[in-house]
């Protein structure tokens, strides 16, 4: 394995970026290496490897990997990594494939870890196929050293506020059954009635289901609308998703900004229609505190007992986040139902944009996984066909496409 921590060393101005000429600079001093956040670097170019150490290693203490595999092992040994910076064409396991594995991850802090891409690929298919998979940032080679050194520490400041908030939120759920800020369930009331609501379902032979949804791309929310907005949108997503609930159900804040549902009495279908309902509520009108106004969309994941694998309410909330979290990568905005079955396995290599035909001989090899990020597109491609085939053969369904079209236009 290629890997190496360089120690501390003076900091390396960008190469593209000249000093004032007459000016006298104070070296700077390194902080002890203890203080440092540890970022990640996984690319398989020494010189690449080499200048981003240059410009981050003087604030941040590296880990250089050469391949995707290489930083998907030190993501799951090392609970310390703060941000991963990676590249997107990489042996054995590339950025693509490594950011989807990355999101999908079960460990929470490896699942919601930055990642910055640094590709010298300047194309938008590139752009918007990196985001698809759960990119929070993207840099274009040759690297600019001021921005990558500015990005790197807001998102490294982000995520430690961010494990700040999880682990007081956390110890707040031990104490009380109830959340203080949404007054919804806690996640250790809604673990507790899991296990009565399971175990009844088993004795009487009935369904229930465990909804997990989040608040699509609320990190980048929560940096640019700091604590007091994000926690008013909390209590507005909580509220919708009362309101969408039955009584029978229960509503609870799981994590900072995660929330589940428990649905008892449900199958699959039914719990789908609930999830579709509170996705619809959150669509229907933007966010709103005093003079500003967020468009917001959720993605939730479902499982149900005796559909999916899980006996517990741990198990089945674990693969309900499971789906959520890939329906994220895949857009957000959507349900995840049957992702474990569709995405593609870790070390299957990302395909290229595939054409109409294609994609449908994908699909009928059981291959649907490796279309996810491309979902949006093809439907693109569709509308013109089913204009065609709604105005020669009169199906009604002008309002269904230009509905179509308007959700298709906020996923791209």
């Amino acid at each position: 394995m290629d890997t190496q921590t360089p120690g501390a060393g003076k900091a390396v101005p960008d190469t593209n970026t000249q000093p004032n000429q007459g000016m006298s600079r104070k070296p700077e001093t390194a902080a002890p290496a203890a203080e440092k956040v540890r970022v990640l670097v996984a690319d398989d170019s020494r010189v690449i490897r080499k200048a981003i150490s240059k410009i981050l290693s003087n604030e941040f203490e590296l880990i250089e990997v050469g391949d995707g595999e290489a930083a998907w092992e030190h993501l799951l040994q090392d609970g310390s990594i703060e941000v991963l910076v990676s590249d997107i064409e990489m042996p054995k396991l590339d950025g693509y494939s490594l950011i989807c594995r990355v999101r999908a991850a079960e460990p929470e802090r490896v699942r919601n870890i930055p990642i910055i891409v640094i590709t010298g690929a300047d194309d938008e298919l590139t752009r918007e196929r990196a985001f698809a998979c759960g990119a929070t940032d993207f840099i274009i080679k040759p690297i600019d050293g001021v921005q990558l050194l500015a990005r790197t520490r807001a998102h490294a400041k982000l995520d430690q506020t961010t494990r700040k908030l999880e682990e007081t939120s956390t110890a707040l759920e031990e104490q009380t059954a109830v959340d203080p800020l949404t007054q919804l369930h806690s996640r250790r009331y809604f673990l507790q009635h899991g296990v009565q609501d399971i175990a009844y379902a088993k004795r009487h032979n009935s369904d229930v289901s465990i909804i997990r949804i989040d608040i699509d791309n609320f990190r980048s929310l929560y940096k640019k609308y700091g604590d007091q907005a994000c926690d008013q949108i909390l209590i507005w997503l909580a509220k919708k998703l009362t309101a969408s609930s039955r009584t029978e159900d229960t509503v609870a804040r799981t994590g900072g900004g995660e929330f589940a549902i428990l649905a008892p009495s449900s199958g699959r279908m039914e719990a789908a229609v609930l999830c579709e309902r509170a996705r619809a509520a959150v669509n229907a009108e933007p966010f709103k505190n005093e003079d500003v106004t967020i468009p917001l969309t959720i993605s939730l994941g479902l499982a149900t007992l005796g559909r999916d694998p899980g006996e517990t309410v741990e198990e089945l909330h674990a693969l309900a986040e499971q789906r959520m979290t890939l329906a994220k990568a895949a857009g957000g905005n959507r349900l995840g139902v049957s992702y474990r079955e569709e995405a593609p396995k870790p070390e299957e290599a990302i395909i290229e944009q595939p054409d109409l035909e294609t994609a449908l001989k994908m699909l009928g090899a059981s291959e649907g996984g490796k279309l996810v990020p491309f979902l949006p597109d093809l439907v693109a491609r569709c509308i013109p066909l089913l204009e065609f085939c709604n105005k020669k053969l009169d199906l009604g369904l002008g309002f269904a496409i230009e509905s179509l079209k308007e959700k298709i236009a906020d996923m791209r």
